[in-house]
């Protein structure tokens, strides 16, 4: 299984650690956030930073987190943020695989007052049509995706309880996501997600804190689940069997 991603020296985990886990192509020089950053981006990144920095130090709630990204970027123009992270030329370089997503790991500029390392880290996922960042749940992390071009379908499940090979959980979403639309888990809130792309090409762009709690091992860790194959119990929640990267990928990353 994959290993804790670690914050401190990203850029090596992404080469090592990511890509092991997430099969994906990372473009580690694309700097998706331009140089030329527009103000609203530059108090984005600074709002972000302080939620992200409270939930670090363990002083907010991981839903509030949630809460908070969806107020913040709800006040955030798309077009601008698509002008700022220079979306139009990165689109192109990602690299397509076919049954999963291609990612590119973003640089934040550093404005003024910003530390020199952030307490969180920044992506952009793409995919091909019919192909899926496919069901999965995280453990000791919060994470952002916001589908930012093309069309996606998006699930959700509450993550209930933990059995010895299986996960009780609750369908929350299950529809198509609009542009713009803020989507976030935590181990409190629609801890499982799943996404698929529903047009030629789609692209989210993703915010992740790791490792929240320095005394739990899990912090970026994905854990593989199989919902269309789950027991469905009497109120609504389902069981499903946890499955390897393989098995996901195979039976989720591709469709027609």
């Amino acid at each position: 299984m994959m290993e804790t991603i670690s914050r401190r020296n990203f850029t090596t985990q992404m080469l090592g650690s990511l890509m092991a886990f997430s099969l994906v192509e990372t473009l580690s020089r694309g700097d998706a956030l331009a140089r030329g950053v527009a103000p609203i981006v530059k108090h984005w990144l600074a709002e972000v930073e302080e939620i992200s920095r409270a939930l670090a130090e363990q002083k907010n709630k991981q839903i509030e987190w949630q809460r908070k990204l969806d107020e913040l970027f709800a006040r955030v123009e798309l077009k601008d943020l698509l002008r700022d992270i220079d979306f139009e030329r990165l689109s192109k370089t990602i690299k397509f695989p076919d049954d999963h997503e291609g990612v590119v790991a973003t640089k934040p500029p550093r404005a003024a007052g910003l530390p020199k390392e952030l307490s969180f880290s920044t992506f952009i996922y793409g995919l091909k049509k019919d192909r899926a960042i496919v069901p999965h749940c995280h453990r000791n992390m919060t994470s952002m995706h916001m589908p930012i071009g093309g069309e996606l379908h998006g699930w959700h499940y509450d993550r209930l309880r933990d059995e010895p090979e299986h996960l009780i959980i609750k369908p929350t979403l299950d529809r198509a996501l609009k542009l713009g639309e803020v989507t976030t888990i935590s181990d409190e809130k629609d801890n499982v997600h799943w996404f698929k792309a529903i047009s030629d090409g789609a692209f989210t762009f993703n915010i992740g804190v790791y490792g929240i709690d320095p005394a739990v091992k899990l912090g970026g860790r994905q854990f593989y689940l199989d919902p269309l194959g789950a027991e469905k119990l009497g109120d609504g929640s389902l069981r499903v069997r946890h499955l390897t990267m393989k098995e996901a990928h195979r039976l989720y990353g591709k469709s027609s």
